[in-house]
């Protein structure tokens, strides 16, 4: 499943301040929670593939108690993206950059305003709820700095 766009893929750590004694002025700071955005993936809408509405749908199954007949209660999963080089730069296709995101699952499914006038792609926006990524990247740039796929 590819996608042209990918945003949203950032944490933000809150800031507690508290005052400690003997120190009356200045207040300290420590981290707190921390969140990770929504990610939002964009792509032209594919003839024939419907497996981003299908994970859609299998949440309203879980929610009305019809999740055993699918024969998957679980619809978050773990989820892999790759940043490729540029195909024209190197030969094979290698991994610059990779982001695997624990348990995701789909909260939003839009579709791009339909126009018979116009003359464009029809576009599709799946953003995701998460609990989390790692990051990898290449240590150097050119053929020979690539990551490993995730496991």
């Amino acid at each position: 499943m590819g996608f042209m766009s990918i945003s949203g893929l950032s944490i933000t750590t809150d800031v507690v301040v508290y005052r400690q004694g003997g120190m009356n002025t200045t207040t300290q700071k420590m981290p707190g929670q921390s969140d990770f955005a929504p990610i939002t993936l964009s792509r032209g809408l594919i003839v024939g593939d419907s497996d981003i509405f299908q994970w859609v749908q299998q949440i309203f199954m879980v929610m009305q108690g019809a999740g055993g007949n699918s024969g998957r209660d679980e619809f978050r999963a773990n989820i892999d993206i790759y940043l490729l080089d540029h195909p024209v730069t190197t030969q094979d296709v290698t991994y610059k950059a990779g982001w695997r995101i624990y348990n995701a699952w789909p909260t939003s499914l839009a579709f791009g305003d339909l126009d018979a006038g116009a003359n464009g792609v029809e576009l599709q926006q799946l953003t995701l709820a998460h609990e989390g990524w790692d990051f990898r990247i290449a240590s150097t740039y050119g053929p020979d700095g690539q990551i490993e796929p995730f496991q």
